[in-house]
């Protein structure tokens, strides 16, 4: 059994989200600890979801036979955190063969040489690493875990044959735009051509950090265009393209939520 327990079909570049359960990081800000649903997906399937009482994670042979009835082109697989799953190369490889381009989405902490030799042999074509902090102490607030085995295992990566690139959170208060600048120094000084997105954060329940406004993420990113060739960003103010279609778990009529 995978740890797929939720898909998401994207209609701007015909790309499904795949979701796994799990995670290795207890990130404070965390948007799944709001819903674990994808937050792109409308309100009202949304609520639809979060009626369903008793969904399952997918068996390899039932994720085959989902998405091959989708006919898409990529397949990000992202968190929780997907590298927990010990049947993501056998993932990775059965998009492959249907010949979907995967995308991992992953916070790298258990990324060491011998994972990335398997993922290599199954032909991953792009890892994207969240880096939370730089800064030990920041990250190890944020998380629970140091930053030591992902900032490691990012150089190796580096000189794999997967496609690399980079996301962090602005996160006004904790993650500030220094932070973001330590960032953009590390990755320049292994490959200054790997791509960074600055995400702007959007708060949950219970956190002390606000939102990031348009004009932070803005001017974060170009201090780290101080030292990258390839920085771009999403904020609030970002808008969504297409359509985010519910895949996985299938709503059925009374899953339906009465609301007024």
């Amino acid at each position: 059994m995978t740890n797929i327990y939720h898909i998401v079909r994207y209609t701007y570049d015909n790309s499904i989200y795949v979701h796994f359960q799990g995670c290795n990081f207890r990130c404070k800000g965390c948007l799944l600890k709001q819903t674990i649903w994808d937050c792109h997906l409308t309100d009202d399937v949304q609520r639809r979801l979060q009626a369903i009482k008793d969904f399952r994670q997918l068996s390899l042979s039932e994720f085959k036979t989902v998405v091959k009835k989708l006919n898409v082109k990529i397949a990000i697989l992202g968190g929780g955190e997907p590298t927990l799953d010990e049947e993501l190369p056998d993932v990775i490889d059965l998009l492959n063969g249907l010949d979907i381009e995967t995308r991992l989405l992953t916070n790298g902490h258990i990324l060491n040489e011998k994972f990335i030799e398997k993922l290599e042999e199954v032909e991953l074509s792009n890892t994207c690493i969240s880096i939370k902090a730089h800064d030990d102490s920041i990250h190890r607030f944020y998380t629970g875990q140091t930053n030591k085995s992902v900032l490691d295992n990012f150089k190796l990566l580096a000189k794999s044959r997967i496609k690399l690139m980079v996301e962090s959170v602005l996160i006004p208060g904790l993650i500030e735009p220094d932070e973001i600048e330590r960032i953009a120094r590390f990755i320049a000084s292994i490959n200054p051509s790997i791509p960074f997105r600055i995400d702007g954060f959007i708060p949950i329940h219970d956190v002390p950090w606000r939102r990031s406004s348009p004009k932070e993420v803005i001017r974060a990113t170009q201090i780290a265009k101080r030292y990258l060739e390839n920085v771009y960003y999403i904020h609030s103010d970002t808008e969504q393209k297409g359509q985010a279609i519910n895949v996985y778990p299938i709503i059925k009529d009374d899953n339906l939520v009465p609301h007024h």
